[in-house]
């Protein structure tokens, strides 16, 4: 008779072995997850060669290459820009806020809002920091909205054309990173990587390719919350959910990066003690009139009739662009 105190090898062997069926799904998860970033890799590297890893196709200058504070994280469009997005009413928004596990935005949700024309649109951060690059038509202008959560930098610029007739181009995330802001590239199509031209958002310039030297055109917008921007705005429409990125759009993957407050990538120079790193900074003027306002108010609304952009306390620091007290 087996004693009741005596612990069964048939349910000890069971244990384990729910215990390695559960080891080998989370396993099999993580590679189909790292699966299609594994898949761009070599598809970039069969294309370009092995500098990919380092130039993603890009004709490079030694001294962007040689820069410490440069470096490749990811393919191009790794992370997926939205070309002209489907947008909803206030009807649809409404909707979506009476059921919890759909809520799209509430009052307080930061939206990037924009106004051309008689047209208003509002694009929420909660999507922005999934694409991180948007190309829109807003009253008939062709626009780019960018959000890089990792530097803070939103900047909102005309897609403008290097002759008439030309199609305005669209741009994406390069997979590249100069002080830890994103560089944006102008996407010419496939195997053309080499001709494109790279941008920086913050800087306002291209700074390899055809284009190298060429600055971007920015524009006003409105960074606010969704409740102030209705006052603003009361018609506005709103860029859409994608499909693809419901789920995505329920998390808030950067809320441990900006409670560390520690820039992912390398940058310099380092901003000397006082505000955090991510406090957000409002920039205007072109060149060397660059002149940064920082603010400690969270919820404070950005606006001016004249271009300006965001970024952080560190990245405007990187940059050299002085910055004056809120």
């Amino acid at each position: 008779m087996m004693n009741p105190e005596t612990p069964s090898t048939d349910n000890s062997g069971n244990g384990l072995g729910l215990l390695l069926g559960g080891l080998l799904l989370l396993i099999l998860a993580v590679v189909a997850w790292r699966l299609p970033h594994l898949m761009r890799a070599i598809e970039e590297v069969d294309q370009l060669g092995p500098e990919a890893f380092k130039t993603n196709g890009f004709a490079l200058p030694d001294e962007l290459l040689n820069d410490p504070d440069f470096l490749r994280w990811g393919a191009p469009g790794q992370i997926i820009a939205v070309d002209l997005p489907e947008t909803w009413g206030q009807d649809k928004v409404e909707e979506l806020s009476k059921n919890f596990r759909k809520r799209f935005l509430v009052s307080s949700s930061e939206v990037v809002g924009i106004t051309f024309g008689d047209q208003s649109r509002a694009y929420p951060l909660r999507l922005l920091q999934w694409h991180e690059v948007v190309n829109d038509v807003v009253g008939g202008k062709p626009i780019c909205v960018v959000y890089h959560p990792l530097s803070e930098t939103i900047a909102v610029f005309e897609r403008t054309v290097n002759a008439p007739g030309e199609t305005p181009p669209l741009y994406g995330n390069s997979g590249l990173v100069l002080d830890c802001c994103l560089l944006i590239n102008d996407r010419l199509g496939q195997g053309m990587r080499s001709q494109e031209s790279l941008w920086s958002p913050l800087d306002g310039s291209a700074l390899t390719g055809p284009r190298k030297g060429e600055a971007l055109k920015f524009l006003p917008f409105t960074l606010t919350t969704w409740e102030n921007w209705l006052e603003t705005a009361p018609d506005t429409d709103v860029m859409a959910m994608l499909e693809s990125h419901r789920n995505y759009y329920k998390k808030e993957p950067y809320l441990p990066y900006r409670q560390r407050d520690l820039p992912k990538y390398p940058y310099s120079p380092k901003a000397p003690a006082g505000p955090k790193n991510l406090d957000r900074v409002m920039v205007s003027g072109n060149g060397s009139e660059r002149l940064g306002v920082l603010t400690d108010d969270l919820q404070k609304t950005y606006s001016s009739e004249s271009p300006f952009l965001i970024s952080s306390w560190f990245a405007t620091h990187a940059r050299e662009i002085p910055v004056e007290g809120p």
